[in-house]
């Protein structure tokens, strides 16, 4: 998938999609690196057209909150990755506890978002 397309998919999604993601604005979308931007789409499509296996949604979406809250610690610490982690690339003390009230916040908003959008169908 072209990045062009990405962007004109993203584009064309409701505002509570882009909250659930905590992408709003959409200045977040950018600074996604590609293979994120296609992790969402994919996981959307998916999900929205119920053909996400039950097996493969954890999985999925705990990859996208898990990126995700890597972008916004970094965002939030003025740090990069390296500087919050040990020599064998997990978080310092100090940096977990935030680290994991970030994603579970993340992947709260992105399944009660996902949640209520199936209760719609």
């Amino acid at each position: 998938m072209e990045p062009n397309d990405l962007n004109e998919w993203w584009a064309g999604q409701p505002e509570e999609l882009k909250r659930a993601f905590t992408l709003f604005p959409d200045k977040r979308w950018e600074e996604c690196d590609l293979f994120l931007r296609i992790a969402i789409r994919n996981y959307c499509c998916l999900k929205k057209g119920r053909l996400l296996p039950e097996d493969k949604e954890r999985p999925m979406l705990g990859e996208i909150a898990c990126e995700l809250a890597d972008m916004e610690l970094c965002r939030v610490t003025g740090k990069t990755l390296e500087d919050m982690c040990d020599g064998e690339g997990s978080f310092l003390e100090e940096y977990q506890d935030r680290f994991d009230r970030i994603y579970d916040t993340i992947e709260g908003e992105i399944s009660d978002y996902m949640y209520g959008l199936s209760k719609l169908e």
